[in-house]
């Protein structure tokens, strides 16, 4: 019994956390250029997460992009992702991700990874999800973040 309380609350972080994620996408300027490009967003080590993602792409859009949701167990390959979700279990490739230098959005599942490099990093306070982010570590990737999103989550540089 204790297992499923276990589970279901797993399921709901992942459910909060691909709602935030679609937020931010909403709320990142990206390059002219990928206007009509599909937004592809890799989830790697996190198949709960992706599962929520493609949940939300199927009847989702960003602006007038697509959402494509890709699943990798490591950072290779992720050139072409728009947004690179980094599961907490693999967040040890957080500098491979970073040394990358693609002009994606890196997103950690693990508090505190922004003073790594990544652009938004999730954390839980007093039980609720919150999110620090690094305007800096995002304008670095050729990204620009609106001011509504710097305001809701706590910036770190």
């Amino acid at each position: 019994m204790l297992m499923l309380g276990v589970l279901s609350a797993g399921a709901q972080i992942a459910q909060f956390q691909a709602l935030y994620i679609y937020n931010f996408a909403k709320n990142i300027g990206w390059p002219p250029e990928d206007a009509s490009k599909d937004l592809v967003i890799t989830v790697i080590g996190d198949n709960g997460l992706a599962t929520e993602l493609n949940k939300l792409a199927a009847t989702k859009v960003i602006g007038s992009r697509k959402v494509v949701v890709k699943e990798s167990a490591t950072s290779n390959g992720i050139q072409k992702s728009d947004i690179v979700c980094l599961g907490e279990s693999k967040s040890s490739q957080i500098a491979a991700l970073v040394s990358a230098q693609n002009k994606n959005l890196i997103v950690s599942c693990k508090n505190g990874q922004c003073a790594q490099g990544a652009g938004i990093s999730f954390r839980t306070e007093n039980g609720k999800l919150k999110f620090e982010i690094s305007n800096r570590n995002i304008s670095k990737r050729g990204l620009q973040v609106s001011q509504k999103l710097l305001q809701l989550g706590t910036e770190v540089d």
